[in-house]
């Protein structure tokens, strides 16, 4: 489900990264001491419990291969008896840089262009659902799906069909409901390409899109296009009934686990994963672990000029930093965040058990980490 609100990209350089990265000069490079570095990280997640009492616990991964440094661990408050630092959790939205990813594979094997329009690719029946919500297929692009231009009115964010969701939670929703949930309950919010506005409605269109174009259901798509098995993501999978116990999240109290997973399955989330597959994914996205080509990397980060405010590229947000490189992140509904910094050679997933009371304790550890990158970096 979606989590991306136009105004968080341009308040996380003086929120996230603050005095740390937000100036003129370079930071001091320090000598990095792995037990040191994971000592801190250790604290900044008990500081971040202790501040935010309401949020039972929290999960976080970070990795730096330069150093050789792998920290995964949990913390977690009286409320919850044990908290495994592998507890697998629905990534929501995080989802869909994997889906961004998943096809712009097939753009490089030559099965799907940027430039081709939802009319032509996207199966039926969704361009003629879309013709009779009063939108243009004709006239849209993959790329403007993927970079969340389209002009699709976003489902998911709306509080109606959260409500619906709350109401039911063991309604089982079909792709095709959800489409027809977004095209009854708002309209367009401009023309193709015209403006950015977050859509989990385009990315239920992408979605059949993956499976139209490789002729797989979306989990076996992910774990033949991204690779899986070669990057050792062994617990990262599409959700299903069967699937194993998940870590006890809640939204306002609610418990995540009896939310049927339908409801967010199709594209814009979907994905079951832990912290240290989810930063072991976004470091593999950037080093040459999941494209064939550097070109389509730079392709799935360009911000169009829509999107400047944002940072929105193909499925991932460009998190400036003065002075230096940027970070990309994704946020997910339910308390998760995953962000890699390439020039710092970092990645880091987090993951909080109370999507609502979470507080500052996302901007203070992804902040830990980012500084844990800084010290660890190689001298010049």
């Amino acid at each position: 489900m979606g989590s991306r609100s136009a105004s968080t990209s341009v308040l996380f350089c003086v929120f996230l990264f603050g005095a740390l990265s937000c100036r003129s000069h370079e930071p001091e490079v320090l000598a990095c001491e792995p037990d040191a570095v994971r000592a801190s990280l250790q604290q900044a997640m008990q500081e971040a419990l202790e501040a935010h009492p309401g949020n039972a616990g929290w999960l976080m991964s970070v990795r730096i291969p330069s150093v050789g440094l792998e920290f995964s661990e949990a913390v977690h408050s009286a409320k919850v008896d044990t908290l495994d630092a592998r507890a697998p959790f629905r990534i929501a939205s995080v989802t869909k840089t994997y889906l961004a990813a998943a096809l712009l594979r097939l753009v490089e094997d030559g099965k799907l262009s940027l430039d081709d329009t939802v009319a032509s690719v996207v199966p039926a029946p969704y361009p003629e659902l879309l013709r009779a919500g009063g939108y243009r297929p004709e006239q849209m692009t993959v790329e403007q799906l993927l970079t969340h231009t389209s002009g699709l009115y976003d489902y998911a964010q709306s509080e109606d069909y959260l409500a619906t969701v709350l109401e039911a939670p063991d309604h089982v929703w079909t792709r095709e409901a959800q489409v027809r949930f977004a095209l009854e309950h708002g309209r367009p919010v401009g023309a193709p390409g015209e403006r950015y506005v977050y859509s989990d409605t385009g990315y239920l269109l992408l979605g059949a899109l993956l499976e139209d174009r490789t002729g797989l259901g979306l989990a076996e798509a992910y774990r033949r296009l991204l690779h899986f098995e070669r990057l050792g993501l062994r617990s990262t999978w599409l959700e299903t009934p069967e699937s194993p116990p998940l870590a006890p999240q809640s939204y306002d109290g609610f418990p995540l686990a009896s939310i049927h997973a339908t409801a967010d399955l199709f594209g814009g989330g979907g994905l079951v994963s832990n912290t240290p597959e989810l930063a072991r994914f976004f470091e593999a996205l950037f080093s040459g672990e999941v494209f064939t080509r550097a070109s389509t990397l730079e392709r799935m980060t360009r911000v169009p000029s829509t999107n400047t405010e944002d940072g929105g590229g193909m499925g991932i947000f460009r998190l400036e930093r003065a002075g230096a490189q940027p970070c990309y992140l994704h946020e997910g509904f339910w308390g998760i965040a995953a962000m890699v910094c390439p020039e710092l050679d970092v990645s880091v997933a987090i993951a909080g058990l109370e999507t609502t009371q979470l507080g500052t304790g996302m901007r203070d550890l992804l902040r830990a980490a980012v500084k844990a990158g800084t010290e660890c970096r190689p001298a010049p």
